[in-house]
């Protein structure tokens, strides 16, 4: 056998290839290509839409919550209460005032006013009215009345008595009566007059009343030497001659100005010594209780004099606290007034109403009445308006949506990109706020 012929054991003879054979290059280029193209349209889209967003604006309504309620203040405060302080004090003071400035005030607030033009009867002043009163005492001692006492009636008309008269206690007196001024404008009907002469307490028990209405009379004639009247026209006891007064005739509008303005001197006064008291600087708001004791004149309506001296007595209770404190509490309380998903919107502090309904000045307690009006509104975190109601809906049917809610007024809604008509389904990216 030839040395070709033998095979070697373990040897396997090469006569074709054992591996197939490799794929054209192009092939391969391809297949490449065609997947950098998918994951280039893949990032494209998810970037394209990750990139589209909605900003949408809800225009609320604003809702009206009124608190009107109490507030309770406290030295020590327990729970529901603020702290605060408690003062208070008698004050009083006793002024002289000119009828002149008196006058001239009540003047200047008069012609403020436009007065309605009446047409007045034409009035004599040649004659002098006369009628015949009765003084009645139901105090409980007797009272002596001079002659010339003043009669005044309610729309400030003074008479004079003719005679001395002493009216016992619980008795009445005739007495005759004339105007203090010549006119015809005096001969009045039947009325009821007070005696300004008296005390003012004293009033209420010793007055007058006239049955029948008052006469004219022709004036009497006054003799230069002895003052006395010449006619007889007017019979015994004579009238009194009508002479010109010394200072000038009180009206009750001025009596009424001279204690106004007293009582806001004294409140002032007031005001001025309980803050004093007061060493926290922290009680920065107060608010007063205010109550008269006592309002005197040495005078009345229908008097003349060029002054006449005024007191007035006034308890005064200042209810101090700190703002913060008491706004908080109230916004508080307004708050409980508004339904959930609504916020409270800021209101005007100026304009709380605070008043004191009762004080303890002992115990340093007070009940303030206090009232605001507020508001509120939608808030974006209210669950009315969650994302998931307008994610992936179109912009009308979001608007329409979001329109059906109770206070809301108005909707907007930008797309990004603007042309893109449907809300993203992914809610971050829908943002919502509230206007």
């Amino acid at each position: 056998m030839s040395p070709q012929g033998r095979r070697r054991p373990h040897v396997v003879p090469i006569t074709a290839p054992s591996f197939p054979m490799l794929p054209r290059p192009r092939v391969y280029k391809t297949i490449a290509y065609s997947f950098i193209a998918l994951v280039v349209v893949v990032v494209i889209g998810v970037l394209w839409l990750s990139s589209v967003r909605a900003d949408i604006t809800v225009h609320a309504k604003k809702e009206s919550a009124r608190f009107d309620g109490t507030v309770a203040v406290a030295k020590s405060p327990d729970q529901g209460q603020i702290a605060g302080r408690v003062v208070q004090g008698v004050f009083e003071k006793i002024q002289e005032f000119r009828v002149e400035e008196l006058v001239a005030s009540s003047t200047a607030a008069a012609a403020t006013v436009p007065a309605p033009v009446v047409t007045s009867p034409p009035v004599e002043s040649s004659v002098l009215a006369k009628g015949t009163v009765r003084i009645i005492n139901k105090y409980s001692k007797a009272q002596t009345l001079v002659k010339k006492t003043r009669l005044l009636t309610s729309d400030q008309k003074l008479y004079r008595i003719g005679e001395t008269v002493v009216i016992e206690s619980g008795k009445e007196v005739s007495v005759v009566a004339y105007a203090d001024q010549a006119g015809s404008q005096y001969a009045i009907g039947p009325t009821k007059f007070t005696i300004p002469g008296l005390f003012v307490d004293l009033q209420q028990y010793i007055y007058a009343v006239s049955d029948s209405g008052f006469v004219t009379i022709p004036l009497p004639k006054i003799h230069p030497a002895t003052g006395l009247p010449t006619s007889e026209a007017a019979s015994t006891p004579s009238a009194p001659a009508v002479t010109k007064k010394s200072g000038k005739t009180i009206t009750q509008a001025e009596v009424d100005e001279a204690q106004r303005r007293l009582m806001d001197a004294v409140f002032e006064q007031a005001k001025k010594s309980l803050a004093v008291e007061l060493t926290d600087s922290k009680f920065g708001e107060v608010v007063y209780l205010v109550k008269p004791l006592e309002k005197k004149t040495n005078a009345s309506a229908g008097q003349s004099a060029e002054t006449f001296l005024a007191s007035v007595k006034l308890d005064v209770t200042a209810v101090y606290y700190p703002k913060d404190d008491m706004l908080a509490f109230i916004r508080s309380k307004l708050k409980e007034k508004i339904p959930e998903g609504r916020e409270l919107m800021p209101f005007d502090q100026t304009i709380v109403s605070y008043r004191v309904q009762s004080a303890d000045a002992k115990g340093e307690t007070a009940v303030i009445q206090a009232g605001v009006d507020g508001g509120y509104r939608l808030t974006p975190t209210s669950p009315l308006l969650d994302k998931s109601l307008v994610a992936g809906k179109s912009e009308a049917e979001a608007v329409n949506a979001l329109r059906s809610i109770s206070g809301v007024e108005n909707v907007t809604i930008i797309m990004h990109p603007r042309w893109f008509g449907k809300l993203p389904s992914l809610k971050d990216h829908i943002e919502i706020k509230v206007e």
